[in-house]
């Protein structure tokens, strides 16, 4: 075991700790909206709520000059986002990445994080194992090292009832597909037993300890459910129905039926996200599909978990909008929300941002009925530097931020308009919980231009007639909804 140095929030971090508290202040009572924002490159890994409503959550650091060297961040907000604390993961001449905070109750946690070479990226690997209490101190501290040529791609841990942690590590082996390992801690950090295979490609990014004494695990590289034995031998898999094959995450509602959120890239016709409600862990014959959308954006849902429920008759479904690639692209994206019944039928859908380029981390249900998302923020806008900052939002039960005094700067909207600017065309996208609606568009004068009517979700204005320049656009309906904005023509 080697020595990690930890630093508290000691004169290195004071300027970070300042920064944090003085974006904290928005936060309000029931919903809130909090931005790190600072000139270090911020993006979000991790959040969970406990049972007293504080929230813990951890992103990765690092500076433009220095983008291979990482050091993480682990903060804690009271339940009205304001800033209590925060902590400075380092290790000495490596880089240091935070994958899971796992929640034991509300006052200990178990942090599983990575540490690997600061030249490239994730060779010369290991995992690092914490115990952190409420105050965020962490102490026993264990790593273990993985060889030299491996580079480590992904880290899942999951919290096994008797506190034991069972842990997933994709690594790739030159000049192999990425292989996965198999290990189980006891709360101690001891290692328990450790299973190596060799066969196949896998990452795999959920466990489930079943009642028959097996192991459940998806491996999203294939799309597949696989089924092992208490000895970690595969015995059965499954490909995931409809083919979800990107980004699946999963949350169970009995010992034995999960709901399932995915990439549906490859359905027909294509879904942008797929969900499904799986009544067996491994037989697929039951289950019930619904999806999201059908349109000329890419679309994904939140990288480590856009599914979870307090309430199964309100599931809150996320993801990204117009989402492609890299955290640095110039073009704006959405955070979208969604609202299902327990059999997926979709009550409503919000997006929120549009003013920078957003990717959605994670969603989690929370004890009031609400939802928290937390993702990363480019504000391309206002920098040519590729400087991120992670944003949270913390939502009530119809998906609204209702406490910030004033305006909040993400923006949730019930219809957007793309491509903005554009040129020939431009395309309308209108909540699921509005069958008609009117667009309608202005000259920047205020002149009526053109009126359109709308049924269903998706429609499209042919604007080759207009002049360049900046129009102001209204979406309406009979039944509640009511939007503005800007359009620029090329």
């Amino acid at each position: 075991m080697k020595n990690i140095l930890i630093m508290k929030v000691t004169a290195i971090t004071t300027i970070l700790f300042l920064l944090l508290f003085a974006q904290s202040t928005k936060g309000q009572s029931t919903t809130f909206e909090y931005l790190l924002s600072t000139q270090m490159d911020e993006i979000f890994m991790e959040i969970v709520e406990t049972a007293d409503g504080s929230i813990y959550f951890s992103g990765d650091l690092s500076t433009i000059e220095h983008p291979y060297y990482k050091t993480s961040l682990i903060a804690k907000l009271d339940n009205n986002g304001v800033l209590i604390d925060s902590n400075i993961l380092t290790y000495p001449n490596k880089s240091l990445f935070v994958h899971r905070l796992l929640s034991v109750d509300s006052n200990n946690f178990v942090v599983v994080a990575s540490v690997f070479d600061t030249i490239g990226w994730n060779t010369k690997s290991g995992i690092v194992l914490y115990n952190m209490d409420e105050d965020l101190n962490l102490t026993n501290q264990t790593i273990y090292c993985f060889d030299t040529v491996y580079s480590l791609i992904d880290i899942y841990a999951y919290l096994e009832p008797d506190s034991n942690i069972m842990t997933s590590i994709a690594l790739h082996i030159p000049p192999q597909n990425p292989k996965t390992s198999i290990y189980e801690f006891n709360s101690n950090f001891d290692s328990l037993r450790a299973k190596y295979y060799p066969d196949g490609a896998r990452i795999i990014n959920s466990f489930k300890h079943l009642s028959d004494g097996n192991y459940w695990m998806l491996n999203m590289l294939l799309g597949q459910y696989e089924l092992y034995d208490s000895a970690l031998n595969i015995i059965d898999e499954q490909d995931i129905p409809d083919w979800l094959k990107g980004n699946q995450s999963v949350v169970w509602d009995t010992d034995s039926s999960f709901y399932l959120v995915g990439k549906a890239t490859h359905s027909s016709p294509p879904h942008n996200l797929g969900f499904i409600k799986q009544f067996h862990p491994m037989d697929t014959t039951g289950h019930i599909y619904n999806h999201w959308n059908i349109s000329d954006t890419v679309d994904y849902p939140a990288f480590w978990g856009g599914i979870d429920f307090n309430n199964k008759d309100s599931i809150f479904i996320g993801g990204t909008r117009n989402m492609w690639g890299s955290y640095y692209n110039r073009w704006p994206s959405w955070f979208i929300i969604l609202q299902t019944d327990s059999l997926l039928n979709i009550r409503w859908e919000r997006f929120y941002g549009g003013d920078a380029y957003y990717m959605m981390g994670k969603l989690i249900a929370t004890n009031d009925g609400g939802c928290l998302v937390a993702g990363t923020r480019y504000d391309y806008l206002n920098t040519t530097d590729l400087e991120t900052d992670i944003i949270i939002l913390k939502l009530n039960s119809e998906g609204l931020i209702t406490s910030n005094p004033g305006k909040p700067s993400v923006e949730m909207h019930e219809a957007i308009v793309y491509p903005n600017p554009g040129t020939s065309v431009i395309n309308v996208r209108i909540a699921i919980q509005y069958k008609q609606s009117v667009f309608e568009l202005f000259d920047i004068n205020g002149r009526h231009i053109l009126k359109e009517n709308f049924v269903g979700t998706l429609g499209t204005v042919n604007t080759t007639f207009l002049e360049q320049g900046t129009y102001i656009y209204r979406i309406t309906s009979d039944d509640g909804l009511f939007e503005t904005g800007k359009w620029v023509k090329q």
